[in-house]
């Protein structure tokens, strides 16, 4: 678990998480969302596939948080895919809540639909998916 390890005064690193998502409105709420948690950091925010590849391999960032509706991938599934090629543990989330089942077969550790759950849930999501845990809790 991260943060304070008891009895060896050192801080744990914090997990490292990319953002991506085609609006920056929606990026920097995540971004403070996420920042707000003292065991998670966003080291990366991006607004297009190319530049979420982009920092996915200069950053290698723990989890990415992948908006599957970006305007530039005409198959928001295939970058999902690519990501997790490279061992890279994914929370999807978009708007269109009926994606769920398809993120989850292409590899996607979680789904969230936007404004459809509890901002906690994301951050247990990012959570579970870095120490590779089954999620939903239990499932």
């Amino acid at each position: 678990m991260q943060g304070d390890v008891p009895g060896d005064g050192k801080k744990a690193p914090k997990l490292r998480v990319l953002i991506v998502d085609d609006d920056a409105r929606v990026r920097w709420a995540l971004r403070s969302l996420l920042e707000c948690a003292a065991d998670l950091t966003v080291v990366g925010l991006a607004g297009s596939t190319r530049s979420a590849k982009r920092l996915d391999l200069e950053l290698l960032p723990d989890v990415v948080v992948l908006d599957l509706l970006l305007p530039q991938a005409s198959d928001g599934m295939q970058i999902l895919r690519e990501l997790r090629s490279r061992g890279r543990p994914v929370v999807a989330i978009s708007r269109m809540g009926e994606l769920g089942p398809q993120a989850m077969g292409a590899g996607a550790h979680a789904f969230m639909e936007k404004h459809g759950r509890d901002v906690d849930d994301l951050l247990d999501m990012i959570r579970a998916a870095y120490r590779d845990d089954p999620w939903p809790p239990g499932g």
